[in-house]
């Protein structure tokens, strides 16, 4: 098992750079934000992840429909290791960032910034506001639910934790389907990188999602 510590990544993405440290957080919060999650990839080993965006197309919002994700872990230039996250749309790279291993899964916060992106270009609401909203939901903690994942035909434990940041905003009325966005991690200690899923996306209605982001484990293999 991964032993998992309560830490707010303070690096690079802004999103939760303005968060105190609570000793006593919410498990949800301490789920999705622990340490040492990193520690089940061997370096030189690559984590992929696929990746959708799918959202309404006269909003200017970039879709996604074949994009993918991948984490690694790598020896550092000056000693220690460093993970390196590398995003691609249809095989071309949109931006490669190196993260300290020991700071969690840095694939959270890239995943929180893109909902951010996305909501703000299709509502053409505040990100400040936005992203203000979010950091409250997710410090005060969501919803904790036991679940499976199943990866290479195996069935594992895992958690599933969801966040809905706007449900009791007082602008929920003015947000539509946004107003019950859901922001759905699938943690589990079997799934190399510690996350299985990252989603978020506002209700299905007629079959359909106005805007669904998710971010799901695929493999691991070795380094190219």
């Amino acid at each position: 098992m991964i032993k998992r510590k309560l830490c707010f990544l303070v690096i690079v993405i802004p999103m939760l750079a303005a968060l105190p440290f609570h000793a006593d957080a919410d498990r949800a919060t301490d789920l999705v934000f622990s340490t040492s999650v990193l520690g089940n990839i061997p370096q030189q080993k690559t984590v992929t992840y696929d990746h959708t965006r799918l959202g309404p197309k006269d909003s200017g919002l970039h879709q996604i429909e074949n994009g993918s994700v991948t984490l690694t872990v790598m020896a550092a230039e000056r000693g220690g290791n460093v993970a390196i996250l590398e995003m691609r749309d249809n095989g071309t790279l949109r931006n490669r960032t190196p993260f300290p291993v020991d700071a969690g899964n840095p694939l959270v916060m890239a995943f929180l910034e893109s909902a951010l992106r996305s909501m703000a270009q299709i509502t053409g609401g505040s990100p400040f506001y936005l992203r203000n909203r979010i950091k409250e939901s997710l410090r005060s903690g969501g919803q904790v639910t036991p679940t499976t994942v199943t990866i290479g035909g195996e069935t594992m434990p895992a958690t599933q934790i969801a966040f809905q940041p706007f449900q009791h905003d007082k602008n929920a009325a003015r947000m539509g389907d946004f107003a019950d966005l859901t922001l759905t991690f699938v943690v589990s200690d079997d799934v190399p990188g510690g996350f299985a899923l990252f989603s978020a996306a506002t209700p299905m209605i007629d079959g359909k999602n106005l805007y669904r982001e998710t971010i799901r484990y695929s493999s691991l293999a070795d380094r190219e």
